[in-house]
């Protein structure tokens, strides 16, 4: 399934909302080393982000780090 931009969107709103930290632990992610996401001035782990956002899409569930990769690859 596609992320859509309002699930991202969605992702980022929970993010600030929880703090980078809570937010990593509730959806078991590590820091992001190399890619973030840049919105309105804020760095974003990109691969948190994307995990949580499938978690906003109807009927779908979040990501775990291990379900998907990441990385200049993908």
């Amino acid at each position: 399934m596609d992320l859509t931009a309002a699930a991202v969107h969605a992702a980022l709103r929970e993010f600030d909302e929880l703090g980078r930290e809570a937010f990593l632990a509730k959806y078991r992610f590590r820091r992001a080393r190399k890619f973030f996401i840049l919105h309105e001035g804020r760095e974003y782990d990109s691969k948190a982000i994307a995990g949580a956002a499938h978690g906003h899409l109807p009927g779908a569930a979040p990501l775990r780090a291990s379900e998907f990769s990441g990385g200049e690859a993908t």
